[in-house]
């Protein structure tokens, strides 16, 4: 009996081998290599450099709620944009929406064919107070040095703004008057502070007007340098969804009084208690769409045995859940994360507060929603003493967009011909962007900045610095061009 069973368990495990080998072996990446597209010899590299650079000097920046909008500043960076491309706006309509922000349509001229948009927003952070210093350029300069451009807003986000105006006025001057699908661009004002005046407005206009887009192509992923374990390449990571927004505040109670006769658990206590309880138990991690999409493209990239065990996802998913968890960067990608941002409480050292209060904040991974969110804060922290409630907008994980459709294998053609030697691969974004507004006007939305990053870069997003190089915004440009040339003429 022992022996046939051993030979059972033996029978088995060559079984479970040699699926796991077939896998491993047959698994080939969804999107083929696409031929060779004829080169776009864009000559203008230099100037449209220069062009980036004085957009950066329009200092259109979202201090915060409630603030005022720098009137001055956006009118002023209109202005250029007018007299910068002359053909696109002595071509394409073009109006103003909630006064700062801009939609922009090129009239295509097969009306079956259902339109694109191409998100980008004008507004950008301020920089942190005391901090110009540390720049090697000044942040609102605009130089161009050392074969980059520098500023505040040469990644975030204006190259989605200037590229596509590039690309189009290009196109224009290459006798393209008019393409086969209508072409969107939307520029909001607001992104910076979530986008409700502007965005939020552009799309509730294109709404009412009963427009249906076929894909929104916004801010978001990037191409991966570095960045990627495991494969041996670049990696353009196209993001299909974003995760929600949510910040909630604990208030946790108990009676004041001197310091020199605290009860058993103070304001304070209970509310490092909930915190503690939120942190030692942290919602479940889930390898679901769209970071699985990710390791489905990207296995045929992998060399064994990460190639094997990403091909076995049915069998190893434990194991690659549990690596997952194990950095900050990709701990973000398979859990709603819990990010304590602020405490306050108490006047004096020897004065018991009545009131403890804390903010936390939680990025939500698509599957789960803002209610799921709190009931779990509620139920975790178990408290009658401790308060919940939102502060402020959330907004809900966006619906995962389809990588196996047209729109996504366009894109991932149009990525290959411009960027040759990457890989693609869909992906979550960890943060927010302004495709959430946009979502129920289009069957798919996604968000791909088209610029080379490593790792020293991503620190540069809102941070000091920031910078993109000539050449890879002359890739941004091109990137543009071809792609409307694929989907659009």
């Amino acid at each position: 009996m022992i022996r046939k069973a051993l030979i059972g368990l033996a029978g088995l495990f060559l079984v479970l081998v040699a699926v796991v080998a077939g896998n491993t072996l047959t698994t080939r990446a969804p999107l083929p290599t696409p031929e060779p597209a004829a080169t776009d010899r864009i000559g203008f590299r230099d100037q449209a450099a220069l062009r980036l650079a004085e957009a950066v000097r329009f200092r259109t920046i979202s201090y915060g709620p409630g603030a005022p909008v720098e009137a001055a500043a956006f009118d002023a960076l209109d202005s250029f944009l007018v007299r910068s491309y002359r053909r696109v706006h002595a071509v394409l309509g073009r109006e103003s929406v909630n006064r700062f922000s801009r939609l922009y349509r090129w009239q295509g001229s097969e009306p079956d064919l259902k339109p694109i948009l191409l998100i980008g927003h004008l507004d950008v952070v301020p920089v942190e107070e005391g901090t110009e210093g540390d720049w090697s350029e000044p942040p609102f300069a605009g130089i161009v040095a050392d074969g980059a451009i520098w500023g505040r807003g040469t990644l975030d986000d204006k190259p989605a703004v200037l590229g596509p105006l590039e690309a189009i006025e290009y196109l224009l001057g290459q006798g393209v008057a008019r393409p086969k699908r209508t072409v969107y661009l939307a520029f909001g004002h607001d992104e910076e502070l979530g986008g409700a005046d502007g965005a939020g407005k552009i799309a509730a206009l294109l709404a009412e007007r009963g427009v249906r887009l076929a894909f929104t192509l916004d801010e978001g992923s990037i191409v991966a340098h570095d960045l990627v374990p495991g494969v041996d390449r670049p990696v353009a990571l196209v993001g299909t969804a974003e995760k929600g927004y949510l910040s909630l505040e604990l208030t946790a109670r108990a009676e004041g009084g001197h310091s020199s006769m605290p009860p058993r658990t103070t304001a304070v206590g209970k509310l490092a208690r909930a915190i503690d309880r939120l942190q030692t138990n942290p919602l479940p991690a889930a390898l679901e769409p769209p970071a699985s999409d990710m390791f489905e493209f990207l296995a045929p990239r992998m060399a064994l045995p990460m190639r094997a065990v990403m091909a076995n996802r049915w069998l190893f998913e434990p194991l690659i859940v549990a690596r997952l968890e194990g950095s900050p960067s990709t701990n973000a990608m398979v859990r709603t994360t819990i990010a304590p941002t602020i405490v306050r409480g108490g006047v004096k050292d020897n004065v018991l507060p009545t009131e403890a209060r804390g903010v936390i904040n939680f990025r939500i991974l698509p599957g789960e929603t803002i209610a799921s969110v709190i009931e779990y804060v509620r139920r975790t922290v178990d408290d009658p003493d401790v308060d919940v409630r939102p502060v402020g907008d959330g907004n809900e994980p966006s619906p995962v967009s389809d990588s196996g459709s047209a729109s996504f294998a366009a894109l991932g053609r149009t990525v290959m011909q411009v960027f040759p030697d990457v890989a693609v691969a869909p992906a979550l974004v960890i943060a927010g962007t302004d495709s959430k507004h946009y979502v129920g006007l289009a069957e798919n939305s996604y968000r791909f900045l088209p610029v080379r990053l490593g790792p020293k870069d991503l620190a540069r997003f809102h941070g000091t610095d920031e910078r993109i190089t000539v050449e890879s915004y002359a890739e941004v440009i091109r990137f543009y061009v071809r792609l409307l040339r694929n989907v659009a003429l």
